[in-house]
């Protein structure tokens, strides 16, 4: 009996043994911290003073350090649970960032947040040079640039009728695109979307781009096709000359593919707000402010927006059904050259007669 008595007491002690021996053995609670400032994921503009926030917190005891880092290399801290470091761009290129917080409390437990960030630049026409202006015979005005002894649109042609007001024939369908032969005329915007002009514009056949024109390699070209009055499409040899201005050499220009140095860099955008995320960025240097439209292909379908940049040239491979083209890539520092099918649909550069 008195055994039994035992095993009752001991049966209920047990429990509160338990409960005891868990509440010594719970573990100490690692501090919460948490970047607010700014989003991750965010675009931000190169040259600002950003605020880099972090909040930290510890349920069992104090926070005393928070540490920002930018890079994994330590910008500032504070012994405060909410600090503020306001991080200065001015110098940095633009491109992703990786911005880091740690939080630190009174037994040495730790914890972090990371985001990142894409630091960027306005884009647009470059600052530092000098425009001038052109419209066609829709009311759509166009910046132009002096580069070298050449005088270029900035921006992609948009218009849809010829200067003397015939119309071009808007051609959505993919199946229809796709039947067109080297002789037709026929426009489209990307993806059928007139929401994509400030980037796209309008893409051409290359019988639009050249109003039924035959091919011409001289300099200047002499045909001026969809352009404006006073203005024409470039020959192949008239963009030799741009990128040579640019410092491609002679023996580079006639080549094809991906050819030069950086002239691509000097033709391109500077920035992502429409180019897309790469280590290979324009400068603008030149003022062409070259924006990624994309194309469509022969066989109706769209590719490739905020990637490449494709243009039409006057000047037609003789015995096919191609003519030459200009491109530039996101991720390429170079200029493309080759010939390509003629129903496929380019962006349009004019220069000045």
């Amino acid at each position: 009996m008195r055994q039994m008595r035992m095993l009752k007491n001991i049966l209920y002690i047990l429990p509160f043994l338990l409960i005891a021996a868990c509440e010594k053995e719970e573990p100490d609670t690692t501090p919460k911290v948490e970047i607010v400032n700014p989003e991750d994921g965010g675009v931000l503009l190169q040259g600002e003073i950003i605020p880099i926030k972090a909040v930290a917190e510890d349920e069992d005891g104090t926070i005393v350090e928070v540490i920002i880092y930018v890079e994994g290399e330590e910008v500032g801290s504070s012994g405060e649970s909410t600090y503020t470091y306001l991080w200065n761009t001015a110098d940095l290129e633009v491109g992703e960032y990786i911005l880091s917080a740690l939080a630190i409390d009174n037994d040495d437990n730790k914890k972090s947040d990371n985001i990142t960030i894409l630091l960027d630049e306005l884009g647009g026409f470059n600052p530092d040079l000098t425009y001038g202006s052109m419209s066609d015979i829709e009311g759509n005005t166009y910046a132009t640039i002096d580069i070298g002894t050449q005088v270029w649109m900035a921006e992609n042609l948009r218009v849809t009728r010829y200067a003397d007001g015939t119309p071009i024939a808007e051609l959505q369908d993919e199946s229809e695109w796709g039947a067109l032969t080297a002789d037709a005329k026929a426009y489209c915007w990307y993806a059928n979307l007139p929401d994509n002009e400030d980037t796209a514009s309008v893409l051409y056949t290359w019988a639009a781009a050249m109003n039924g024109m035959s091919g011409s390699d001289t300099i200047p070209s002499g045909i001026q096709g969809v352009c404006p009055d006073g203005w024409h499409l470039p020959s192949d040899a008239e963009w030799m000359e741009l990128e040579m201005f640019l410092g491609m050499t002679l023996v580079d220009a006639g080549k094809f593919e991906w050819r030069g140095s950086d002239e691509g860099v000097q033709l391109k955008e500077a920035g992502y707000s429409k180019w897309a995320l790469s280590p290979a960025p324009g400068s603008n240097t030149s003022g062409f402010t070259a924006v990624p439209g994309g194309f469509r292909s022969a066989t109706g379908s769209f590719y490739n927006y905020n990637q490449y940049a494709s243009y039409w040239t006057a000047t037609e491979q003789p015995g096919t059904d191609k003519a030459y083209l200009r491109a530039l890539k996101f991720d390429n520092e170079q200029v493309y050259r080759q010939y390509n099918t003629r129903s496929m649909g380019f962006s349009v550069r004019c220069l000045q007669d």
